[in-house]
């Protein structure tokens, strides 16, 4: 059995294991995203979301009405804002979370934080984990949280329109054995890169590139010298510094030669679409092509 049919059917297992059996009294179970079983007391109408992913798919999900508080860092889409903050990850504050009365929350990274995660379970509030490392994890993402939301049909459609939007620019795509460099850490703060693993290697195969740091796993610290001798025909800024980046990097010492360089072929990228396991993936891939497309020779 190939590697692709091997991952398409763990796939159709993962979306068949979040469908809940609803029992008499509007309890149901769904298995989360580390493989937790989680009984929810349903209908979910109270939910907070910690992760900004999360908290852009329930809206994209039509949930905006259901969300009550959001993670600090959510600042996705404008109608957000106006939710109530609570902290994350090592700054969890439950204090917080309590306050809102929510019926579920949404988070993930549960494997470091299951004391907590504990207590709010202890406290009545189910806790759905979420893990999405690929394109494939975010459709299961998706489904998972349509499943605890009862927009089955909201989810699939969701699904869709990003396997079809994907399909379309892949399909529009040269494949042309060009490299893109993605940085994701600016140069005074040591250089980072997206390899193999990462979102950025699966958009940059959409668009018909190679990421010229495949050999490196998920986000790695590389050196200016590995960039030069590796020479990309694009570079992409994810760094979050704004268009000065683009400046920066054009006039960087010892890279004039590079090809990126030489041809002006230095995008700066919205770094959240780019790296959050979100729906505006498709927006990163979008924009990505068009700028492929607008430098092209």
């Amino acid at each position: 059995m190939s590697k692709k049919l091997v991952s398409l059917v763990l796939a159709l297992l993962m979306i068949i294991s979040i469908i809940p059996a609803v029992a008499e009294n509007g309890a149901f179970t769904v298995t989360d995203m580390y493989g937790r079983g989680v009984t929810i007391e349903g209908p979910v109408t109270r939910i907070i979301a910690m992760e900004p992913s999360d908290c852009e798919m329930l809206w994209a999900l039509g949930c905006g009405d259901a969300l009550v508080g959001r993670g600090m860092y959510c600042d996705y889409p404008e109608g957000v804002l106006s939710l109530p903050t609570v902290h994350t990850g090592a700054e969890t504050n439950l204090e917080e979370i309590l306050a809102l009365n929510p019926q579920v929350v949404v988070m993930s990274g549960i494997n470091y934080a299951m004391e907590k995660v504990q207590l709010l379970e202890q406290s009545g509030i189910a806790v759905i984990g979420t893990d999405a490392d690929s394109i494939q994890d975010v459709y299961v993402n998706i489904r998972l949280l349509g499943a605890v939301m009862g927009k089955y049909a909201e989810a699939e459609a969701l699904v869709e329109k990003m396997q079809t939007t994907f399909a379309n620019i892949s399909a529009q795509s040269e494949k042309t054995g060009k490299t893109v460099y993605f940085e994701v850490m600016p140069l005074e703060w040591g250089l980072w890169t997206a390899g193999s693993g990462s979102f950025m290697q699966e958009l940059a195969e959409i668009c018909g590139l190679e990421n010229a740091f495949s050999d490196v796993k998920d986000w790695q610290q590389i050196s200016q010298e590995q960039v030069i001798e590796r020479n990309p025909d694009y570079i992409v800024l994810v760094t979050g510094m704004g268009e000065a980046a683009v400046d920066e990097v054009l006039g960087r010492a010892g890279w004039g030669d590079i090809t990126a360089i030489r041809n002006g072929a230095v995008y700066n990228a919205d770094s959240y679409s780019m790296t959050r396991p979100a729906p505006r993936l498709m927006d990163a891939a979008q924009d990505l092509f068009d700028f492929i497309n607008s430098t092209a020779e």
